[in-house]
């Protein structure tokens, strides 16, 4: 089977956190785009309590084989201590766009 494109979702407490981590992690090579959302509203439990904040959401779009990496770099450049990281795999991708995508390095 051929690789697939990947999908992830992060949020951030900033505009500039934002684009700091979607711009590193394109240009580290893990991600072919990163798209910064926002503000968002997220209402959300956190020690106990509900909370709510604006955040800046991040969307990466990623060759598959590039995902534990990205996850990792990720995690290690976040300022949460437990950030959102979700991910799916795109079911459909246009011929040009997952060559593109899966072709950045």
């Amino acid at each position: 089977m051929t690789e697939a494109v990947g999908i992830a979702w992060t949020t951030l407490p900033s505009r500039e956190e934002a684009d700091r981590l979607a711009e590193g992690a394109v240009a580290a090579g893990l991600a072919a785009c990163a798209q910064v959302e926002g503000p968002v509203r997220s209402h959300f439990t956190w020690e106990g309590q509900v909370q709510s904040e604006d955040e800046f959401r991040v969307t990466f779009k990623f060759a598959t084989s590039k995902g534990h990496d990205l996850e990792a770099w990720v995690h290690s450049h976040h300022p949460y201590k437990v950030p959102q990281w979700l991910t799916i795999e795109a079911t459909h991708a246009s011929s040009g766009y997952r060559a593109w995508v899966l072709g950045v390095r």
